[in-house]
């Protein structure tokens, strides 16, 4: 019997540590890494949009963006892990003008919200 209850106690402790680890990484950083989805105008046409995406821990969001006509950087990006607001400002790589800025909120590894530029306004929704 109390072979058995050092068994749980052992298996116990040994299968927290690998939760509580995974915990503290995804509440410390939230943003950092690659995000998929679509952005458009309306529902036709949607783009297919990648994004890498890296988050200073503290507000500033730098990264790159794959699937418009042409790649694009983040210019200036802030994200409030408080609340879940991001602003993204890109630009065509190695170009200075920002073109399209996209303002939501991320909630679970999901981020929605407004995209606006070139004079159009849309919506985009990346997953991580």
């Amino acid at each position: 019997m109390k072979l058995r209850s050092l068994l749980i106690v052992c298996f116990v402790l040994l299968s927290t540590a690998p939760i509580a680890a995974q915990s503290v990484g995804t509440t410390a950083d939230p943003l950092s890494g690659k995000w998929i989805g679509f952005m458009g105008p309306g529902a036709t046409p949607q783009y297919s949009i990648t994004m890498e995406l890296t988050f200073d821990g503290k507000a500033a969001v730098s990264g790159s963006l794959l699937g418009l006509p042409n790649p694009g950087e983040i210019k200036i990006g802030t994200f409030d892990p408080k609340t879940g607001a991001l602003k993204l400002q890109a630009a065509p790589t190695g170009d200075s003008t920002v073109r399209l800025v996209l303002e939501g909120t991320v909630v679970l590894g999901v981020a929605t919200g407004h995209v606006s530029g070139e004079n159009q306004t849309g919506t985009f929704k990346i997953t991580k």
